[in-house]
């Protein structure tokens, strides 16, 4: 079975990097652009991509400008930016984002919003997340530790 791709167009490298770092731990295959124009034009060459996160303040093309062009192949978007200002929420989310996560962020956060994304979008074919050496499976409502199974309450799934 072929991971899910997630698209990071983050243009601070070592946020990039930090956020790819726990995408593969969560099972997920990430690919990086810096630059807003550079991530276009990968797109056109490959758009096999299940999820896209985006910066809204990347040079050579906005966050903002980039998102009906991701969107145009089908890839829904999440933001992840430090644009907390209400305006551009709501130019994110009415343009076609799925979610808008202000920096900073917590790792833990991202990966389940990641989740309920792809859940939504009918893309997250394996149900099992990677939080913090605890493997959890969603759809069962169960937490794996090591050789241990922790049952989730209804509240708690």
């Amino acid at each position: 079975m072929q991971k899910t791709r997630i698209l990071i167009v983050e243009d601070e490298t070592a946020i990039a990097k930090m956020i790819a770092m726990n995408l593969r731990v969560a099972n997920y295959d990430a690919v990086i652009y810096e630059d807003g124009a550079e991530a276009a034009k990968g797109l056109e060459q490959d758009h096999a991509y299940d999820l896209a996160l985006l910066d809204v303040m990347v040079p050579g093309m906005d966050g903002f400008t980039l998102l009906p062009i991701v969107r145009e192949y089908g890839i829904p978007v999440i933001f992840l930016t430090a644009k907390d200002d209400l305006a551009s929420k709501i130019q994110g989310l009415k343009g076609g984002a799925e979610d808008y996560i202000v920096k900073p962020f917590l790792p833990q956060e991202l990966i389940l919003r990641i989740y309920a994304v792809l859940r939504r979008s009918y893309k997250e074919d394996n149900p099992l997340v990677v939080l913090d050496g605890c493997t959890v499976d969603f759809d069962r409502a169960e937490v794996y530790k090591g050789n241990e199974i922790f049952f989730l309450t209804a509240k708690e799934h």
